[in-house]
């Protein structure tokens, strides 16, 4: 298939308000609290930098959506179409590094290559997992494609692919119903007692593991995989809980809360790459004495099947539009408006979950292609209060788990790792 490129997009189109997820990000980010997320794919062969670069030019030709940056206006964050091209740079081993914005025309998606590895890092008020993985896996089949391989279609979008109705809308505000209720305020939860790491943004640990033996033991007691991932991170918290107590989180943080990202469009309809995902937060309360496994994952279980119900997913997009609709909000100033979203996004979003657990899912590739792809990995945002995220995706019969900790401690890793071997499913450690 000739190479050729797609053309400009109408005027009209070049800038965007910020998704209402996407609103709160700006004012919520610092040098270690980064948003950044990275997705990254292991080849069969070292990258050439020339072919990336070409991959880069031709996948933002398709999506110039993630060409956008961010710019400062009076009253919120807007997207703004500057650069032509999603940058290419040198892998220096720095994951999630912050994007400079505001004063800068960087877009808020870089690609990055070292070694065998193609990389990509992704601001989280341009998208989110879901979104990122449409541009990335474009981008991956687009380098291919350069480089000699036979692709096959299915399981991502050509470069040359029209776009689909409705990828750069804001699907909450498509989904907002003013009629509902909202759902209930959530208390502080309990966080790892570890001090923070100099090391910043984080500190990263990757492990692998046979997905048929994870599904196998997650069917064995009737729960799907990320119910059953989501159980071991309570019960690594939970054990940490117990044999690392303070007194501050004894009296005043019982609850261990985990966040589980829900990828909406599974249950409403939308093609958008922007944010459009919501989370369902499973907990404990420890002043309810020791809870088994076998508790933990009847609680996950029944949590997420009833918290996954589209009508209560859409009480929460009400809470949030709502919350971006409002007069008070709006009329601030976009200067106070980054001091109270910045507190807000600390004190009533960070502190309220233990630890964050996402599931990027199953990614399929086809003949030459799929084995020109060895292994990809997903690496969360740096976390702050809540100190250690785990993410998750599966391909080529591989799952790998990709924790971001921001403490001095590797226990909640350890903990959570010894688990699966126990369980007896055979872990194996990558490297960085």
């Amino acid at each position: 298939m000739p190479l050729i490129f797609k053309p400009e997009r109408s005027g009209k189109e070049n800038w965007l308000p910020l998704d209402n997820a996407a609103k709160i990000f700006p004012s919520g980010t610092n040098q270690t609290r980064t948003l950044v997320f990275r997705a990254t794919a292991e080849i069969n062969r070292p990258v050439r930098y020339e072919s990336l670069k070409k991959a880069s030019q031709l996948t933002s030709k398709r999506f110039p959506y993630f060409t956008m940056h961010l710019r400062p206006g009076f009253f919120w964050y807007w997207l703004d179409m500057e650069a032509d091209t999603v940058p290419v740079y040198p892998d220096t081993g720095e994951i999630c590094k912050v994007f400079r914005f505001s004063w800068s025309q960087e877009p808020l998606c870089r690609i990055l290559a070292r070694n065998n590895r193609i990389s990509a890092e992704f601001y989280h008020a341009l998208t989110d997992g879901s979104g990122a993985m449409e541009f990335f896996k474009t981008l991956l089949a687009t380098y291919a494609e350069l480089e000699g391989i036979e692709i096959q279609p299915g399981g991502f979008n050509h470069y040359q692919s029209d776009p689909k109705p409705g990828e750069t809308e804001d699907a909450y505000n498509r989904y907002f119903n003013p009629r509902l209720p909202a759902p209930r305020q959530l208390s502080k939860a309990y966080h790892i007692p570890f001090a923070y790491t100099k090391n910043l943004p984080a500190r990263i640990l990757s492990a692998e593991m046979d997905p048929a033996i994870v599904k196998d033991k997650s069917k064995q007691r009737g729960i799907t995989i990320t119910e059953y991932l989501v159980s071991v991170y309570l019960w690594a918290v939970e054990d940490i809980y117990n044999n690392v107590r303070t007194i501050r989180n004894l009296r005043r943080r019982p609850i261990i809360r985990i966040q589980v990202p829900v990828n909406l469009r599974s249950l409403f309809p939308s093609n958008t790459l922007r944010n459009f995902a919501l989370f369902v937060t499973p907990d404990m309360d420890m002043r309810l004495g020791f809870y088994s496994f076998e508790e933990i994952t009847r609680i996950v279980h029944h949590y997420m099947q009833q918290q996954t119900d589209p009508k209560l997913m859409q009480k929460i997009i009400y809470r949030n539009v709502r919350n971006e609709r409002s007069l008070f909000i709006r009329l601030i100033p976009l200067p106070l408006k980054d001091r109270l979203l910045g507190y807000f996004f600390r004190r009533s979003g960070m502190e309220l979950y233990s630890g964050l657990i996402t599931n990027l899912g199953k990614v399929e590739f086809s003949g030459e292609f799929g084995s020109f792809i060895e292994r990809l990995r997903f690496y969360p945002p740096p976390p702050d209060i809540s100190k250690v995220s785990i993410a998750m995706i599966t391909y080529n019969q591989k799952m790998v788990l990709t924790f971001t900790n921001s403490t001095v401690s590797r226990q909640l890793e350890k903990t959570f790792l010894q688990f699966l071997r126990d369980d007896g499913i055979p872990v194996k450690l990558l490297n960085p």
